[in-house]
C-alpha cells in the first residue's frame, strides 16, 4: 500500500492544508500501509481523535489500533496519555513487539 492522504478536517475550517504524517509499523503497516498524510485542523487534534478517524478508513482498523500494547510516538518520542498533535508533526503507531 502506498502513502495516502486522508482528510480528517471538520469542513470548512481546516482546509488550509494542516498536515500530520502518520507512520505504521509491524502488523499495523500490513493493514494501513507504511504511512499516510492526514489533514488535521489548523489548531491540531488529540491522538485519540486521530486514531478513531484513521481506524475508520480500513476494515478492522479499530480493532488493530485498539489492541493492548499499541503504543504511540509523536516526533519520535514515546507518548503517554492522549497527546496533542500539531500540524507538521509525525505520529507513529507501534504494535507490541516481541523477539530477541
Amino acid at each position: 500500500m502506498t502513502s495516502d492522504s486522508v482528510d480528517l478536517a471538520e469542513p470548512p475550517r481546516a482546509r488550509a492544508g494542516a498536515i500530520a504524517r502518520v507512520l505504521f509499523f509491524g502488523r499495523l503497516a500490513d493493514l494501513f500501509g507504511r504511512s499516510m498524510s492526514v489533514i488535521i485542523p489548523a489548531e491540531g487534534c488529540a491522538v485519540s481523535d486521530l486514531r478513531i478517524r484513521i481506524a475508520a478508513t480500513v476494515e478492522g482498523g479499530a480493532e488493530a489500533l485498539g489492541q493492548p500494547g499499541v503504543r504511540v510516538a509523536v516526533d519520535q518520542l514515546m507518548a503517554c496519555g492522549d497527546p496533542w498533535v500539531s500540524p507538521g508533526q509525525d505520529v507513529a503507531f507501534l504494535p507490541a513487539f516481541s523477539g530477541g
